[in-house]
C-alpha cells in the first residue's frame, strides 16, 4: 500500500496535479478491470496505472489484461489513455515484451522517475558550472580540481542549559561535523543552515557538499538528487518554479520544467548558496528604522516560497554570511523556517594544519603571520597576485591597524608598478577608500560596484575624467573580485580588507580630507574598521577629543541621512579611543540621531552627556555609573544590553519606554561575570579573553586589563592568567600591549560560549592556578 501510495505521490508530481488527484479507480461492472492503482486524468490523456511488487510473469500479464480493460472503457470519454505498469523491481524481458505488446510501458518506481529528471545529466551539467564565488585561486576560474578542497571546521551549534546563581542561563555548545555529516543529515530530509564569515569558504563548502551527494546518487541513484541553486543569480525572484527554471537555463539544463517536476515530487535535496548576495530595491527611510530588516526579507521571497512548499522528508540546505542578520529570529522569519525544526552549523576559518595544507596544494611551503585571515578567499587572491611573499614581511607586532595599514600600502605600491599602470599608490588607496565607504550603502555590504561607480569615484578623488589607462586599473583595483550576476561589476574579495579601507575612509573624514558625502551608509561602522580608523588617527597625533570635534562640526551642519550616520561613525572612533586611553569621554550634550551603531562599550568607558534617538544598536553594555551619566535612549530598537537581567531592570531615566530591547544578557559585562558561579581565575580568564577576542582585532594595554573588576579576589589571578595565556600562545606582549592570537580564536570562542561546560586544556590549566 505505501509503495502504491508512494507511486501515486509520484506521479501528481511530474503531471502537475493537486495533491490526491491520482487515486486508485474502481470499476464495479467489470469483471476483468474491478481497480486500478491510480488513475490521473489531464485535459489531454488519462494515465491509467498498475503498481506491482511482485516479478511473476502470471502477475504481470494480470495487470496488462487490467489495463486494457480500464483503457476501453476511458476511451468512451478520453482524447488519449496512457498504460503504465510501475514495479519495485526490474522485471525480466519476457515480461516487458509482452506489456509492450499491448502498449504497456514498463518501469520501475526509480525509472519513472528518472523519465520525468535525468538527475546524471543535471548533475554532469551543474558540477561543471560555478559554485558562488568559489574559484581556483591559481587562474581565478571557475575549474576546480577535484582534490582542492580543505576541510574546514564547522560545528553543529546547540544550547545546553547551565545553573547560575541567580537562574538558569543557556552555554553554547559545539558539536564537530564534517561534510559526510552534512550530508547525512539532507539524506534524512534536515533543513540545515551554514552560517560563516564573509570568504570563509561558504562557496567551496557547498560545491563539496554537492560532490558528495552527487557521487552518493552515481554510485548508488536512490530517491533525492542535489540540486544547487546560487542565490546570487536569482535577484528579484519570488517563486520556486521560476527560480529552478532560470537555474536550469543556466547550466543548459533540459528540459527545463523537469527540476520542477522532481523537487515537486520530493525526488531532490536543495542546496541554496549565499543568502546574503541577494537583494531588493531598498528605500531609506527616516521614519523606519526597520527597514534594512524589511529589505532583506523581500530579498529573500523566493527562498521562503522554496522553504513553505518544501515537500515532507526533503532536505534543504542554505548558507550565508553569519553576521547578514540581526539575530536568529530575524532569520527564521526571512528564511521560511518558522516552526521549523533546523540544525544551525557555523564554519570557521582554516585551521592552522588545513591552511597549511592549502598553501602546500598551492605550491607554496610557508608559515602565515597570526594577522593574516586564514580566509580561502583572501589567500587565493595573494596567491593568485603573486603577493603573499611580500606580505609575509610585514612586521605585525605592532598590532592590527599597522598589519592592515602595511598591507594596503604594499598592495597598491605594487599596483602602481606594474607596466601600463597610470594611477600612484596614494591615489590608489583614496579611491578604494572610497569605494569601501559607498559599498556601505548597498544591502550586500560588498558590492556590486559598477563600471561607473569606479569612474566617478576616480573622478570624485582627483578631479580628472577617467580616461582609457585610468579604466583599465580600476577595473583591476587589487582587492576586487569580479560579481557573476552583473557583467562587468565587482565586489570586495574579503571582509578584512573592506573594513580596513572603510576605517581609513573614516579617519580621512575625521581629518578633513574626505569630501562628497553622498552614499547613505546602510549598516554600522565594524568593529575593525573603528580600530583601523582609531590606528590611523593616534599615528598622526590625534586623541579621542578629534573625532568628537568631528562629531560637534556634523551635529551643527544640516542634518542628511548620510551625515547622521557619518556623526555616528565618528563618535564610534572616539569612544574606541578614549577607552584606550584614559577611560573619559564627554559628548557635551551631544545627539546621534537616526543611526546604525555596533557595540557601545560604555562599562569600561565613562561615557557622557550623549543621546541616543531613532537608533538601531547591536549591543550596550553598561555599568553601574549609568544612571547618572547623562546618558539616554529614546526610541531605539536594542538587538542586545548586557549588564541588565531584564526589561525590569532597564533604568527608564536612561532607557525611555519607547525603546525595544530584544535581548539581555547575563554574561556580556564584567560585573556578569563576576556574578557566575564559577572559581575566580576562570572569572578573570574569561574577562580577559572577552576583552581581547570578542573586540575584533583589537590590542588591550596590561593596565586595561583590570578596568571594570572591582572583586580584589578576580582581580589578583589577572597577572598569573596572562602569564599562562602568554605561555600557551593565546596572546601576545608587545610594549605593554596584549595582542589576540588569530589561530587561538575557535577555542576561545568556545571557551567563552561555555565556560562551565568547557573542558579546553585552557581551562583545566587556569583552574590548577
Amino acid at each position: 500500500m505505501h509503495f502504491e501510495a508512494e507511486a501515486r505521490w509520484i506521479a501528481e508530481a511530474v503531471w502537475n496535479l493537486r495533491s490526491g488527484t491520482c487515486q486508485p479507480a474502481h470499476y464495479p461492472n467489470d469483471p476483468v478491470v474491478r481497480e486500478v492503482d491510480g488513475i490521473a486524468r489531464l485535459r489531454d490523456v488519462t494515465h491509467l496505472i498498475m503498481v506491482t511488487t511482485s516479478t511473476k510473469l502470471d502477475k504481470a500479464k494480470s495487470d496488462v489484461k487490467k489495463l486494457n480493460a480500464a483503457e476501453a472503457i476511458e476511451r468512451k470519454k478520453a482524447v488519449a489513455v496512457s498504460k503504465w505498469l510501475i514495479t519495485q523491481s526490474q522485471l525480466d524481458a519476457q515480461h516487458i515484451e509482452y506489456a509492450h505488446k499491448h502498449n504497456v510501458t514498463v518501469l520501475t518506481l526509480e525509472q519513472f522517475k528518472q523519465r520525468f529528471l535525468d538527475g546524471r545529466s543535471y548533475i554532469a551539467k551543474r558540477e561543471v558550472s560555478s559554485f558562488g564565488s568559489a574559484r581556483n585561486p591559481l587562474d581565478n576560474s571557475i575549474t576546480i580540481s577535484d582534490d582542492a578542497y580543505v576541510p574546514l571546521p564547522m560545528a553543529v551549534i546547540e544550547h545546553v542549559s547551565v545553573k547560575g546563581l541567580k537562574s538558569n542561563r543557556y552555554e553554547e555548545q559545539r558539536r564537530p561535523t564534517d561534510i559526510a555529516g552534512l550530508a547525512n543529515l539532507l539524506q534524512k530530509g534536515s533543513i540545515i543552515v551554514l552560517l560563516a564569515p564573509f570568504g570563509a569558504g561558504k562557496s567551496v563548502t557547498t560545491r563539496e557538499l554537492f560532490k558528495y551527494l552527487a557521487q552518493d546518487y552515481r554510485n548508488l541513484p536512490g530517491p533525492t538528487v542535489p540540486i544547487c541553486l546560487n542565490l546570487r543569480e536569482h535577484w528579484g525572484q519570488e517563486y520556486f518554479d521560476e527560480m529552478l527554471e532560470r537555474h536550469a537555463r543556466s547550466i543548459a539544463f533540459t528540459p527545463r520544467e523537469d527540476l520542477v517536476a522532481a523537487w515537486r515530487a520530493g525526488m531532490a535535496n536543495i542546496l541554496f548558496d549565499g543568502f546574503d548576495e541577494v537583494a531588493s530595491q531598498t528605500i531609506v527611510r527616516k521614519d523606519d528604522i526597520n527597514f534594512m530588516m524589511e529589505s532583506r526579507r523581500v530579498a529573500l521571497t523566493g527562498v521562503r516560497d522554496f522553504m513553505t512548499k518544501l515537500p515532507s522528508g526533503t532536505g534543504a540546505f542554505i548558507c550565508g554570511r553569519d553576521h547578514y542578520f540581526d539575530n536568529n529570529r530575524e532569520m527564521e522569519h526571512a528564511l521560511g523556517l518558522n516552526g521549523k525544526n533546523y540544525k544551525l552549523i557555523k564554519l570557521d576559518e582554516f585551521t592552522e594544519d588545513a591552511t597549511n595544507q592549502f598553501l602546500k596544494k598551492n605550491g607554496i611551503d610557508t608559515h602565515l603571520p597570526d594577522w593574516l585571515p586564514r580566509k580561502p578567499l583572501i589567500l587565493s587572491y595573494l596567491i593568485q597576485k603573486n603577493l603573499l611573499s611580500e606580505i609575509l614581511e610585514i612586521d605585525a607586532s605592532e598590532g592590527y591597524g599597522y598589519a592592515w595599514d602595511s598591507f594596503i600600502t604594499k598592495i597598491t605600491e605594487r599596483e602602481s608598478e606594474l607596466e601600463r599602470a597610470v594611477m600612484d599608490a596614494h591615489t590608489l588607496r583614496r579611491v578604494m577608500e572610497r569605494l569601501a565607504f559607498s559599498v556601505r550603502s548597498l544591502t550586500s555590504g560588498n558590492g556590486p560596484i559598477t563600471g561607473n561607480d569606479l569612474a566617478n569615484t576616480y573622478s570624485i578623488e582627483t578631479g580628472q575624467p577617467a580616461g582609457e589607462g585610468v579604466l583599465a586599473q580600476l577595473q583591476r583595483l587589487p582587492g576586487l573580485t569580479q560579481r557573476d550576476q552583473e557583467a562587468g561589476a565587482r565586489s570586495f574579495v574579503d571582509a578584512d580588507m573592506l573594513f580596513a579601507l572603510q576605517g581609513g575612509a573614516i579617519a580621512r573624514i575625521i581629518s578633513g580630507q574626505f569630501d562628497t558625502l553622498d552614499k547613505i551608509p546602510l549598516q554600522a561602522l565594524s568593529e575593525p574598521a573603528i580600530n583601523m580608523a582609531a590606528y590611523l588617527l593616534k599615528k598622526d597625533g590625534a586623541t579621542s577629543t578629534t573625532p568628537m570635534a568631528t562629531v560637534q562640526r556634523l551635529s551643527r551642519e544640516p542634518r542628511t541621512q548620510t551625515t547622521a550616520q557619518v556623526t555616528a561613525d565618528c563618535f564610534s572612533v572616539a569612544l574606541a579611543m578614549a577607552k584606550e586611553d584614559d577611560g573619559i569621554l564627554d559628548g557635551h550634550g551631544t545627539t546621534i540621531d537616526s543611526a546604525t551603531l555596533g557595540v557601545l562599550d560604555i562599562e569600561e568607558c565613562d561615557l557622557k552627556n550623549v543621546r541616543f534617538t531613532d537608533c538601531l544598536i547591536s549591543e550596550v553594555l553598561v555599568n553601574q555609573r549609568l544612571v547618572d551619566s547623562g546618558i539616554t535612549f529614546q526610541n531605539c530598537i536594542i538587538t542586545r544590553v548586557g549588564g541588565i537581567s531584564g526589561a525590569s531592570s532597564l533604568p527608564e531615566t536612561v532607557f525611555s519606554k519607547s525603546c525595544e530591547v530584544q535581548k539581555f544578557d547575563d554574561i556580556s559585562t564584567n560585573n556578569a561575570v563576576l556574578q557566575l558561579d564559577i572559581e575566580p581565575q576562570v572569572k578573570a580568564l574569561i574577562t580577559i579573553l572577552r576583552k581581547l577576542y570578542r573586540q575584533s582585532g583589537a590590542g588591550r594595554k596590561v593596565s586595561a586589563l583590570n578596568r571594570g573588576i572591582t572583586r580584589k579576589e578576580v582581580e589578583s589571578y589577572i597577572p598569573q592568567v596572562l602569564d599562562l595565556l602568554e605561555q600557551l600562545e593565546f596572546v601576545r606582549l608587545f610594549n605593554n600591549v596584549v595582542h589576540p592570537v588569530r589561530k587561538k580564536a575557535n577555542r576561545v570562542e568556545a571557551i567563552l560560549n561555555a565556560p562551565s561546560l568547557s573542558q579546553d586544556d585552557l581551562l583545566l590549566a587556569v583552574r590548577a592556578l
